[in-house]
């Protein structure tokens, strides 16, 4: 292990209750199709993949899954990420063997909880998830992982996403109430042809309080502080 990354759950009960509905779906799936690795993508930029990634994963190792969360975006900049780290190694160090598995692995504060960041930025990311390292990647975590979980950059934007959906049990596509279409869905599901019976579902992200209410029956339960304990 390589270092500890710091990891922050948010304090809002209706996030956390919505995160664990998904978990319990995402469990489901996974008991019914035996499936080890996930890989969410957004439909297009800006929908947030990397921040429901990253609650997804704080849900499922806080219900005692050990899960490792891979940063596949190999194309951003450290200053642009959601972390924000620069380790020594990443996963763009291990699919061109300059760095060992055991050494891009990292610790988080949270239990059950480990982190691949992406490594150095580089323009021919596609190229290197295209390599016979990441095929061997995923076998060798499911070994030690109960979960794998892949943040990876828009289908709408680049084609790294295409690349691991031949390499993953299953696939999520975030898409974004209100700025979303039809059309852009319909589009990535295109791009997933080849993996198109591994989608999972679409997880629809930024939705408002008011909206939020009609589909989530414990809204007022939250709201209610005489119903929450302090």
């Amino acid at each position: 292990m390589s270092r500890i990354i710091n990891l922050y759950q948010p304090e809002n009960e209706l996030l956390k209750d919505s995160f664990d509905a998904i978990i319990v779906k995402i469990m489901q799936k996974r008991r019914n199709k035996n499936i080890k690795s996930i890989l969410f993508c957004g439909t297009e930029p800006a929908v947030g993949t990397t921040t429901i990634t990253i609650n997804l994963a704080l849900s499922l190792a806080q219900g005692k899954n050990k899960i490792i969360l891979i940063d596949s975006d190999m194309r951003k900049l450290p200053e642009y990420k959601r972390l924000g780290e620069t380790p020594l190694f990443g996963l763009s160090d291990y699919l061109v063997d300059k760095s060992t598995l055991t050494e891009i692995i990292n610790e988080t504060n949270v239990n059950n909880l480990s982190y691949i960041t992406c490594g150095l930025s580089t323009g021919q990311s596609a190229k290197l998830l295209s390599s016979n390292n990441l095929e061997k990647l995923i076998p060798s975590l499911s070994k030690n992982f109960d979960l794998i979980l892949f943040d990876s950059p828009s289908l709408g934007a680049v084609n790294d996403a295409t690349v691991l959906s031949a390499l993953v049990d299953g696939i999520v596509l975030v898409v974004e109430l209100g700025k979303t279409t039809k059309s852009n869905i319909s589009r990535s599901i295109q791009n997933l042809s080849g993996a198109y019976d591994k989608i999972l579902g679409l997880l629809i992200n930024k939705v408002d309080k008011p909206e939020y209410r009609v589909y989530l029956r414990n809204y007022d339960y939250f709201q209610n502080n005489k119903y929450v304990r302090k």
